[in-house]
């Protein structure tokens, strides 16, 4: 797969495989220290082999405004905006309004492409960002209410944290919301679920243990 698609904000780009520009957009994410999650991005925690495709979208000047892949967790279960990320050049002085603008259509591109995947299930997850308070977070509630706003048919998932990959650490579960198709429901995914108050419990005690070393 290699395909560039123009669009309002630049052009995307949909790829399935090593390459050189990859690097050099992996380079400018690294140089990023104000990225909690930096570690993330790194050519051990992201592989393009790991992924179905990967999709970056840029801008007219050829800069990288946002990235993300999609890995199959069945044949018929996949994540979305895996390894999701917004370049700096679209943050701060852009200012928050046209920070969403850009994630907006980098969402909206990629989503044309992603759903000619034919997965029956898609979800987007993310961590909980504290333990201050157990339930789904202010921010996690604005997310899931813009992508709503997309298309009526993602849910979001408000039982628990779901367990997105292998482990027990508190960062294995995350918030999701999710789109089905083909009668397909969470429960034939049957995923791992960890409670709210379960989870903060979690992250209180794995911050302890660092705090302790």
């Amino acid at each position: 797969m290699n395909k560039k698609i123009e669009n309002d904000a630049g052009y995307l780009w949909v790829f399935d495989y090593d390459n050189e520009e990859f690097e050099r957009v992996r380079t400018l994410c690294l140089t990023d220290t104000n990225n909690k999650l930096r570690e993330n991005y790194t050519k051990e925690k992201l592989k393009i082999s790991d992924h179905v495709l990967f999709l970056i979208q840029y801008n007219h000047n050829n800069e990288p405004i946002a990235m993300g892949g999609v890995k199959e967790y069945t044949a018929d279960v996949c994540r979305i905006c895996n390894r999701w990320y917004l370049f700096p050049n679209s943050r701060g002085v852009w200012g928050k309004k046209a920070e969403l603008m850009m994630a907006i259509q980098f969402l909206l591109s990629s989503f044309k492409e992603i759903y000619k995947l034919k997965y029956k299930f898609y979800f987007i997850s993310m961590q909980q960002r504290n333990s201050k308070k157990a339930g789904r977070q202010l921010w996690w509630k604005a997310f899931t209410t813009m992508i709503h706003s997309l298309n009526k048919r993602w849910k979001s998932y408000d039982n628990g944290l779901v367990q997105v990959h292998e482990g027990n650490l508190a960062s294995c579960y995350q918030n999701i919301i999710y789109m089905s198709y083909k009668e397909f429901q969470f429960e034939d995914w049957n995923p791992k679920v960890m409670s709210y108050d379960e989870h903060a419990l979690r992250m209180n005690y794995e911050a302890s243990l660092r705090n302790t070393t």
